[in-house]
């Protein structure tokens, strides 16, 4: 296994040759196709192992390589397996050509005009940053795609010391280059899943031996009660929403997503809404006595002065598990858009005026500056809707168990069950609101994230039927 995966355009192969030479005299491990790979290999499955198993890709930026579609599949190759890029210049290019994944990083410059040695000390020193944790990411990368290619196997899956380390390691990196990867999320989460269950196969299988063999009753009751009072302080406020016909969705959708469903009136029967998002504090009840798990970036979430902010960094089923926890459920979209837009069918839960920062927290219309960060879920209080649910717009995107609409007639009842056997973490479902960093131009504008997807604005608000 090499260490560094190198990237060029064989019109450039003296830069190339020049640089690999001297990482190969200060013995740094590299792997580079100088004469091409024999006919009877298969040349992209070598390719998409030595990518793989690198820890760093190094691509070599020139005309010719921007230009190279073997270049550009080496990329998206490094890309899909978030390897950590470090792009080198070779020599003059037309900035706006450079391909997307490699134009908000920092460059090396080898240009002629530029200092070859200062250069290369920036590159070796780019090599060895935070080393470990690229070790780590690869490791795990390889785990995640060996359980991938073997039908996703339960015998694959991380357990014990494992599963805790990589999750671990996932929270404290989130934000670091290289990022953890959509396999990597959906492999530990799934782990985790699978060693709960085992848990509480175990956990009742005691709790049965202990009741035969000592028959302390006490010893049931008490974390009986003690969780019965946590759902109760975790469950909240509910805002009855009356059932009527709805508004919902946009005729002509111009959104960046541009997947709002086309505008109709629909039926819906009575429910309950929770009144504000779901703080740290509530989660952390679910955390400590029910079965939810930590999520993947805890600042805030550990924070003090936080914990009246709505919980964020949770993916779909971590929503949906503290959800039924406290005895609700995720809402639908329609349930959702109904709420923000009232009974009279608003453009947003405050009226018809344009969002400002009276009533939200999120980036003002006429630009692309994020605000500050989440709020307290009870602030903007005249922002709330008619019934008087808050936040609806802006502070987070909130999940809910609607499939992502891909065009044709909307089917309303197109939703998550909310079991185990049923979540796939790939699917893409719809998120609501906007939030802090991110606007939106109107109510019915979804959000398409994947059930494994975690984000620094994305959070949790519950519902329930009316029984």
């Amino acid at each position: 296994m090499a260490r560094i995966f190198v990237s060029y355009s064989r019109k450039n192969i003296d830069f190339c040759r020049r640089l690999t030479a001297i990482l190969q005299q200060r013995e740094l491990d590299f792997w580079v196709d100088w004469e091409g790979i024999p006919p009877t290999v298969d040349w992209m499955q070598e390719i998409q192992k030595a990518i793989e198993e690198a820890d760093t890709f190094i691509f070599i930026i020139s005309p010719d390589s921007i230009l190279s579609k073997v270049c550009k599949e080496e990329l998206a190759l490094a890309v899909k397996n978030g390897k950590r890029l470090i792009p080198v210049v070779a020599s003059e290019i037309k900035w706006d050509e450079v391909p997307p994944e490699l134009s908000h990083l920092n460059y090396i410059f080898f240009r002629e005009s530029d200092d070859f040695d200062g250069s290369l000390t920036k590159l070796l020193t780019a090599i060895d940053t935070d080393y470990s944790w690229v070790q780590v990411h690869r490791r795990l990368q390889v785990k995640a795609l060996e359980w991938e290619r073997g039908n996703k196997d339960t015998g694959f899956l991380l357990r014990g010391k494992d599963l805790e380390a990589a999750e671990q390691q996932i929270s404290i990196n989130a934000n670091k280059n290289p990022h953890p990867t959509d396999i990597q999320r959906e492999y530990v989460l799934l782990s985790r899943q699978a060693s709960d269950r085992q848990r509480r196969i175990t956990t009742g299988s005691l709790s049965g031996a202990i009741v035969v063999m000592l028959g302390i009753i006490v010893a049931l009751v008490y974390p009986y009660v003690a969780e019965w009072n946590a759902k109760n302080l975790a469950r909240g406020e509910l805002i009855l929403i009356p059932e009527g016909l709805s508004t919902f969705g946009v005729n002509n959708d111009d959104s960046n997503a541009g997947t709002a469903v086309p505008l109709q009136k629909i039926p819906l029967p009575a429910f309950k809404i929770g009144k504000y998002e779901v703080t740290n504090s509530q989660y952390e009840l679910c955390v400590t006595y029910g079965n939810c798990t930590i999520p993947l970036e805890q600042a805030d979430f550990r924070n003090p002065k936080k914990q009246n902010f709505p919980v964020v960094y949770v993916t779909l089923y971590q929503a949906n598990t503290y959800c039924k926890w406290v005895g609700l459920r995720l809402l639908t979209e329609v349930e959702w858009e109904r709420a923000a837009r009232g009974p009279n069918g608003d453009a947003w839960p405050w009226g018809d005026q344009e969002p400002t920062g009276e009533f939200v927290n999120m980036p003002a219309p006429d630009t692309d500056q994020t605000t500050d960060g989440t709020q307290p879920v009870d602030s903007n209080p005249s922002g709330a809707s008619p019934e008087g649910v808050y936040n609806l717009i802006g502070n987070v995107w909130e999940w809910t168990s609607s499939y992502l609409y891909v065009g044709g007639n909307f089917d309303m009842t197109r939703v998550w069950d909310g079991t185990l056997e049923a979540f796939k973490g790939t699917d893409f479902y719809a998120t609501r609101g906007g939030g802090w960093a991110n606007k939106i131009k109107y109510v019915s504008q979804n959000n398409p994230n994947i059930g494994t997807d975690v984000r620094d604005d994305m959070g949790i608000r519950c519902g329930t039927d009316i029984k």
